[in-house]
């Protein structure tokens, strides 16, 4: 018999030495923070991330079109970078956190990596993660530099990056229209109707992107992007 037995440590480390710079996006400048360069080792991440098999259960995978690999690692490990980060860009959101917030936050943390292809792609509009404001998400992109297409978009909806008190959430989606009225009929990238893409973040191996959970934004995937053997994976953290 022959058993891996990973060493969370090394597999988790954060590069001391990663590249950290604030894009803006739209009219109201909205910041998502850039880091390339992240992991330490990102080949030992990847590499978990293909050997875990995802789930299609929705318990897991939840409303999101991706399937899902949910495990428990050691992640504390990671909650310097991004306690530095996120204080030193995002200091609105982190004034009135705790000293030790980030830290609890990556100790109940889960390995979660989305797992996507671009066949047969649902009808969905950009969405928001938690429309409060006061907390952030992270996407690590593990293709190499092969496989890397798309990236993570960024919209407004009627001139406003969050949906407003007006905006009616109906089985899971939202119209194309401020007035609620359009059908969705297609997975949304490229700007349509009241939809406006205000900016992308494209994939780049061993990048990550930090971000309000109250901007609206999707996986940015076109039909031909990963098909066959090829597929979208990024690890994500909800903060």
């Amino acid at each position: 018999m022959i058993k891996t037995i990973i060493n969370e440590e090394e597999a988790f480390a954060v590069n001391e030495d990663f590249d950290a710079r604030l894009w803006k996006f739209g009219q109201h400048k909205v910041p998502v923070l850039v880091v390339d360069n992240f992991y330490k080792n990102p080949d030992m991440v990847r590499q978990l991330a293909l050997d875990i098999p995802a789930s299609t259960n929705k318990r897991i995978r939840g409303g999101n079109p991706a399937q899902r690999i949910n495990a428990f690692y050691e992640l504390s490990g990671m909650a310097w970078a991004f306690d530095q980060l996120s204080r030193t860009y995002f200091p609105e959101i982190m004034k009135n956190k705790p000293f030790e917030y980030m830290q609890n936050s990556f100790m109940n943390a889960t390995f979660m990596v989305n797992v996507m292809q671009s066949d047969k792609l649902p009808p969905l509009v950009p969405h928001q993660d938690n429309p409060s404001g006061t907390n952030l998400a992270s996407t690590i992109y593990l293709n190499n530099a092969n496989e890397c297409n798309g990236g993570t978009s960024f919209y407004e909806f009627g001139g406003e990056t969050g949906f407003t008190d007006q905006v009616q959430l109906k089985d899971g989606n939202v119209g194309m229209d401020v007035a609620g009225t359009v059908t969705v009929t297609k997975y949304i990238t490229d700007s349509s109707h009241d939809w406006k893409m205000i900016g992308l973040v494209p994939m780049q191996y061993n990048r990550m992107v930090l971000y309000n959970q109250a901007l609206l934004h999707t996986a940015y995937v076109t039909p031909s992007m990963f098909t066959d053997t090829i597929y979208r994976i990024n690890q994500q953290f909800f903060i």
